[in-house]
C-alpha cells in the first residue's frame, strides 16, 4: 500500500509542479527527452518544412523529434477541445534539406490524411498512432497506427478500427490488422 502524502511532502510536490509548468514543461516533453521546440519568431524552423505544410497556421513553435532513421517536424494545425491535431513532416536531415509532408492511408478511404490527432509515439518499432474523435459524424471515434518503412520511411496501415460510442469503451470494429 503507498504511504499517505502528507505536509511538507505535498507543498514540496506541488512546489516542482508549478516550476515545471511555469517553465512551459508539459507531460509530452517529460516523455521524449530528444524532441526540440523551433522557435518561428527566431527562424529556427527550415523554409524546406515550411513549404510542406497547407492547413492554414503560422504555430509560433514547429517541435523536431528524431524518428524513423532521421526526423519528424511536428507543425500545429487547426483542431478542436478533442483533437490535437498536427501535419508530419519527414525529413533525414536536422535542417529539413530533404523535407516532405507524410500522408497516412486510411482504412475505406481513398485520400490519405495529411494531418494526424493525438499522437503517440513508438520510436523502438517506427511506428505511431493517432485518435481522432468526432461527435458529429456516424463513426465518433476512429484509431489508426502506421509503420514507416523503407528508405523512405513511407507510412503503412497497420491497424485501423472504429466505433460509433464516443467515450471508446464499446462497439469498436476492426477494419485492418497487421501488426
Amino acid at each position: 500500500r503507498a504511504p499517505a502524502l502528507r505536509g511538507k511532502h505535498v507543498g514540496r510536490c506541488a512546489g516542482w509542479l508549478a516550476v515545471a509548468i511555469a517553465l512551459g514543461v508539459t507531460p509530452a516533453a517529460a516523455q521524449t527527452g530528444d524532441d526540440v521546440l523551433l522557435d518561428a519568431s527566431k527562424g529556427e524552423i527550415p523554409a524546406p518544412v515550411i513549404k510542406q505544410v497547407a492547413c492554414g497556421t503560422d504555430p509560433g513553435t514547429v517541435t523536431r523529434k528524431p524518428f524513423a532513421g532521421g526526423h519528424v517536424f511536428l507543425w500545429q494545425c487547426p483542431g478542436n477541445h478533442a483533437n490535437w491535431i498536427q501535419a508530419v513532416i519527414f525529413a533525414t536531415r536536422e535542417d529539413g534539406a530533404d523535407a516532405r509532408l507524410l500522408t497516412f492511408p486510411q482504412a475505406g478511404k481513398r485520400s490519405a490524411a495529411e494531418e494526424l490527432s493525438n499522437i503517440r509515439w513508438f520510436t523502438a518499432r517506427n511506428e505511431l498512432t493517432s485518435l481522432f474523435v468526432d461527435p458529429e459524424t456516424r463513426i465518433c471515434r476512429t484509431e489508426g497506427r502506421w509503420r514507416l518503412e523503407g528508405t523512405r520511411s513511407v507510412p503503412r496501415l497497420i491497424f485501423w478500427r472504429e466505433t460509433r460510442d464516443c467515450n471508446g469503451k464499446r462497439g469498436w470494429r476492426t477494419l485492418v490488422d497487421r501488426r
